[in-house]
């Protein structure tokens, strides 16, 4: 007989999982989703013909999708319709000035050297030491479990890491390919992708910029992100998945050392064999598992370090706004500044950087024609005693925003807004059952990866797992994809050796 596992939550990993426990094991699998869609923070809102991703916008490392759909027999491009980004984006900064990110190599540097002469040597040297942190990177310490400290600190991994610069930050680390602070910003600022800041990410994510600039490109899906939790989904039920929407799970149960189910809110209990929580990790701990290691209890995560969060817009126009590149990103007039009030003092920043999406600009479909569909995401600080976000501070910050928005070329936006949703670290929080609202969970700095990060393996209970942003490799939706993989082998070598 088949073994029975319940995924608690059809998010990215837990859908990923799904797949891989269904086709390489051969898992009696059941996905159960509080909310009325999959996909988690990978979502989509639709209102009046305007269709926003609500979270993820930019795609990379495709290869990972693919090995995804190959596991279960199928071709990831038959299902998901990938249009590549050139330019990547443009880099608006606070003088004026702008950067067009290309992975046209001539192109890009013709760009960088308009800024600072001489900056195409150091692009050059730049992605040399990159694509190393990449390759290195991803298949010694992303793409693997570690058990123990020894997986971790091996001579070798001790080696690489000093390779790898790994004590280094990002910005300072950065800072050795180029003069000009402008091009020190557009190539450290990717860990806004992870939700941490350049001046204390390790330098290792320098990779983030190969990545999309050299190694495989910057991708979008037509009809939206969300094409791909959908297209998983839809893999998932042809192999046999069983997932189910609007079920919530109360609590998961242990006895005596190993995991016996689920229960759910409306009183009825599932019985597994193995529970996948792809819930936030901290959120796990804290609301669905009564009895807990006391290394995990709540005062725990007092002291780690989280994420940031994000203040959202979803605005649908009655215009176009053709000034607007598909992804834009705008840096505040002092980067550091910002990075400091969002994370050492949790405090908004009075001149915030952000990102700005306009999908139209590669798939008409997606707003009403002469319309326009932008998705501004601010980062902002997690929620704590400092950062309530009670409806004045929603509508005063609002304010601010457009008026940024405004002052940097979208004159007029108010007046031709007709569609508004706004997403703050409390719906962040609510929605997704966030911790604190961080909206990319747990951080990455030297403290929280690899070995350090949670595992994806419950210590006290057999045949309790984890997948998602907050436990390994890490957040992101090609990380969290990786994750699912690393954790199906875990539960299948846990099964050959008697402890599954």
């Amino acid at each position: 007989m088949a073994l029975k596992a319940i995924i608690v939550g059809a998010g990215i990993g837990g859908l990923a999982t799904a797949i891989r426990l269904r086709s390489q094991l051969g898992c009696d699998v059941t996905v159960l989703e509080k909310n009325s869609t999959v996909g988690g923070r990978c979502n989509v809102l639709v209102d009046r013909g305007y269709h926003f991703d609500i979270g993820p916008s930019l795609l990379l490392m495709t290869d990972v999708y693919r090995d995804l759909f190959a596991s279960a027999g199928e071709n990831f491009d038959e299902h998901v319709k990938l249009v590549k980004m050139e330019p990547n984006y443009r880099v608006n900064f606070s003088d004026g000035s702008e950067l067009e990110m290309s992975s046209d190599l001539p192109r890009m540097i013709e760009n960088l050297e308009k800024i600072e002469i001489g900056a195409g040597q150091g692009y050059l040297r730049f992605l040399y030491d990159a694509s190393l942190k990449y390759r290195i990177g991803r298949k010694k310490f992303v793409e693997r479990n570690f058990n123990k400290a020894s997986d971790f600190f091996s001579i070798e991994n001790l080696m690489l890491l000093g390779k790898l610069n790994a004590l280094n930050t990002l910005y300072g680390h950065v800072s050795k390919f180029f003069q000009d602070d402008r091009l020190r910003q557009a190539f450290s600022m990717q860990t806004m992708y992870l939700g941490i800041s350049p001046f204390s990410a390790p330098a290792v994510y320098t990779l983030l910029a190969y990545t999309e600039l050299a190694e495989d490109g910057l991708y979008f899906p037509l009809g939206g992100t969300y094409a791909l939790p959908l297209a998983m989904a839809a893999v998932a039920s042809r192999i046999g998945v069983e997932i189910e929407t609007g079920v919530s799970v109360a609590r998961i149960i242990v006895e005596n050392g190993s995991t016996r189910g689920v229960q759910l809110e409306d009183k009825g209990f599932l019985p597994a064999d193995i529970v996948i929580s792809n819930a936030d990790l901290p959120y796990t701990y804290t609301d669905l598992l009564q009895d807990r290691p006391a290394k995990y209890a709540e005062e725990r995560w007092k002291k780690d370090n989280f994420t940031c969060s994000a203040f959202n817009l979803y605005l649908g126009t009655d215009k176009e706004f053709p000034q607007l590149r598909h992804h834009n990103f705008f840096l505040g007039p002092d980067y550091r500044k910002n990075f400091e009030a969002i994370f050492d003092r949790k405090e908004i920043p009075a001149y915030p950087s952000f990102y700005v999406n306009s999908v139209t600009k590669t798939d008409r479909t997606l707003a009403p024609h002469g319309g326009d569909n932008i998705f501004v995401l601010v980062p902002v600080p997690h929620l704590s005693p400092a950062t309530k976000w009670d409806p004045d501070d929603i509508a005063s910050f609002k304010d601010k925003v457009y008026g940024q928005l405004e002052d940097r070329g979208l004159t007029d936006l108010r007046k031709h807004v007709v569609v508004e949703h706004v997403y703050t670290p409390n719906d962040w929080k609510e929605r997704f059952n966030l911790k604190y609202g961080a909206a990319f969970g747990l951080s990455h700095g030297l403290a929280q990866v690899g070995y350090f990060r949670p595992a994806n393996r419950a210590a006290h209970a057999k045949g309790l797992y984890f997948v998602g942003a907050s436990t390994a490799p890490g957040t992101g939706v090609p990380l969290v994809c990786i994750g699912a993989k690393l954790v199906v082998e875990q539960i299948a070598a846990d099964l050959s050796n008697g402890r599954g």
